[in-house]
């Protein structure tokens, strides 16, 4: 039923988890009870979660990797009524005030543009976009979702596991990050949608055989390079990308991804609104019960919504906007360039400005770096400051907070 790195759980092994956990009462009767649940089996937490699903409670996962204190402070700032860390056997009651609600979904948002904030959401609307999302993808039961990117969070976890055993298929859970590693799992299941991070795709894919090839990949949380997306196209049957948020869970999906901005068609269960190619605006979600402003920029066009930037991150240059993504495009299409980051630096006598770092084996010239991007570049366009860096800083999610960046770049 479920695989998890080398080991293969049967049906029978979920309902000797089910016994397990009826026997302790603080899960058996969470019924209008808050869990935060920090486990490192991974098997545990998903067979933990679809049972507190059945009896309709409300779950908080949280990131094995996370210290005891730092998922004590999590799990009492979402208001939970017990936090277990790593083993069921501990369990530290955090509250009893009474709590009445639905049962559902906790998630703390990325918190790249400022202090996360905790996101409910109730298992009927999972459900929702359970049956939508695997109506938009259309995979058969055959295809094995292989997830390599955190279960804790609603991109692993409800469109990598559940929608997998949704439409009656296997997930399989991957926890070893080492490339051979999953090359190893890709080979073994290779009618596969495979779940990861644009980072870690761009590193198999360098790696692959010359007879090894992705059938499907999915990518996710922050747009893929184009140059990356070509690569990854190369030895790919189908490259597909979703974008989301933490309120609504996934809203778009793009079953072959050609261009790296595109996020996809909506979700047949949302509306979405968001401005036209010439006059980008915020991308808004409604969903059944409320509108969710994402803070994104972006535009619809022939259906397909397509992303730009974070609202945040746009650098506005003498009136003008600047989006990070195509300036970043453009210096990775620089043969040295094996990444880049763009993100503004406030000047107090010039307003916004446009910088940049780059990782690359070689010393590149300033001016050169200027000369090539005046090629396909406006001038307003073109960063006023490069710095070569041995790597570009990420967030846990793998995300790269240019917020972040501008406060520390000197």
């Amino acid at each position: 039923m479920i695989y998890a790195d080398d080991h293969y759980y049967t049906l029978h092994d979920v309902e000797k988890q089910y016994e397990f956990f009826d026997s302790i009462e603080q899960i058996r009767e969470c019924q209008n009870k808050r869990l935060a649940v920090c486990l490192s089996d991974m098997f545990q937490w998903i067979t933990l979660c679809l049972y507190i699903r059945q009896k309709g409670g409300m779950v908080f996962p949280i990131h094995p990797s996370t210290p005891q204190q730092g998922a004590l402070r999590m799990a009492t700032d979402a208001s939970c009524h017990f936090l277990f860390y790593q083993s069921m056997h501990s369990m530290t009651e955090l509250s009893s005030i009474e709590w009445e609600g639905e049962g559902g979904l906790i998630q703390m948002s990325s918190g790249t543009t400022g202090t996360p904030k905790c996101i409910e959401r109730s298992w009927s609307s999972v459900e929702e976009e359970l049956t939508s999302y695997v109506s938009t993808l259309s995979l058969d039961r055959f295809t094995t979702s292989i997830v390599a990117c955190p279960v804790t969070h609603s991109y692993g976890l409800i469109s990598g596991v559940l929608s997998c055993l949704k439409r009656g298929a296997e997930p399989v859970i991957i926890t070893k990050m080492n490339p051979s590693y999953l090359l190893k799992k890709l080979n073994e299941h290779r009618n596969h949608i495979f779940y990861a991070a644009p980072t870690l795709l761009h590193t198999l894919s360098r790696l692959m055989g010359a007879n090894q090839r992705f059938h499907y990949v999915m990518t996710s949380g922050t747009v893929i390079p184009a140059i990356w997306l070509e690569s990854l196209k190369s030895v790919s049957t189908k490259v597909f990308q979703q974008y989301g948020c933490s309120e609504a869970g996934c809203v778009a999906v793009h079953t072959n991804l050609q261009q790296a901005w595109e996020m996809g068609y909506p979700l047949p269960h949302l509306r979405v609104e968001a401005g036209e190619m010439d006059a980008p605006s915020e991308i808004i979600v409604h969903t059944a019960t409320n509108s969710v402003s994402t803070k994104d920029l972006g535009y619809v066009k022939d259906g397909i919504l397509s992303f730009l930037a974070r609202i945040d991150d746009t650098i506005n240059v003498a009136g003008l906007n600047v989006y990070p993504q195509e300036v970043e495009n453009v210096l990775m299409n620089e043969p040295r360039v094996i990444e880049a980051i763009v993100f503004r630096k406030q000047n107090n006598f010039t307003g916004e400005r446009v910088c940049a770092q780059y990782v690359s084996e070689e010393t590149i010239e300033e001016i050169d770096l200027r000369e090539w991007c005046s090629k396909y570049l406006a001038p307003h366009q073109i960063p006023i400051e490069f710095e070569r860096v041995s790597s570009i800083e990420k967030l846990p999610n793998g995300k790269v907070s240019r917020k972040k960046l501008a406060e520390t770049y000197i």
